[in-house]
């Protein structure tokens, strides 16, 4: 079977543009990115996922002096660096490193302490899923993450201070009605808390279709390796599929 080139399936059938949404406003803030991205170090937790990977390829267009990625996914990171060193319009830092680790590991908070403070720092790992519900004990792991490993994080950072520290959060923490929504909003409250001390900024995400973990990826990786769709059976694929193209944003 054909491999799909999503890129041009969402150019040609979800958004239908050409460029970017987002082009004019790149073009519009460029001077502004390149003084507060060129020459700087930048330190990405979660950057082998879908967003945090989006975000590296686009911060490194303003040329940092180093990256570091950490991740809990081991080959994310594999294929993170293939996809940057195969692209010829990405330029990746001489100093770049990888880590497979957790950002609440003991080992983590050796690395930050040997290297020192970054100048940006972006945080894209968290429980995400609804489905990640399944006990109590999922439900622990995902408040530890989501809020508990945040704090320590910020706290540490209270300390060693970088210039601009992103966290990335989701829709569902507006009037949360499930525990994951309400660890993200919990989250949003105890970044925010920190405000004071450091130039924070945070974002809510929708589902992102076409994202690692999406039913969109799901029907794709299904039909390349010849298994059946799965969907919940109170939804109708085909209005969910209309609903998603209708609200998607690429």
């Amino acid at each position: 079977m054909m491999l799909p080139n999503i890129s041009e399936f969402i150019k040609n059938y979800v958004t239908k543009r050409e460029n970017s949404f987002f082009e004019n406003d790149l073009i519009n803030n460029k001077e502004k990115l390149t003084k507060e991205i060129k020459g700087k170090s930048i330190l990405v937790i979660g950057g082998a996922g879908t967003i945090g990977s989006s975000y590296i390829k686009a911060a490194l267009r303003y040329h940092p002096s180093e990256l570091i990625v950490v991740d809990t996914n081991e080959n994310g990171l594999t294929e993170l660096t293939r996809t940057l060193r195969s692209d010829s319009n990405i330029i990746v830092p001489e100093s770049y490193l990888t880590y497979p680790m957790s950002f609440n590991s003991e080992v983590f908070y050796k690395m930050l302490k040997s290297h020192g403070a970054f100048d940006i720092v972006a945080n894209f790992a968290a429980h995400k899923h609804v489905r990640s519900e399944k006990d109590s004990f999922s439900i622990e792991a995902m408040i530890k993450n989501n809020v508990l490993d945040a704090k320590k994080f910020l706290d540490y950072l209270k300390l060693n201070k970088p210039s601009h520290f992103f966290c990335v959060s989701t829709d569902k923490a507006a009037n949360p009605v499930n525990v994951m929504g309400g660890s993200k909003k919990l989250m949003e409250n105890v970044i925010m808390s920190y405000s004071k001390d450091l130039k924070i900024t945070t974002a809510r995400f929708a589902n992102v279709a076409f994202s690692n973990g999406s039913l969109l990826y799901g029907y794709i990786e299904r039909l390349l390796q010849r298994q059946p769709i799965s969907c919940p059976s109170d939804v109708n694929v085909f209005l969910y599929l209309q609903k998603k193209v209708e609200r998607f944003v690429y």
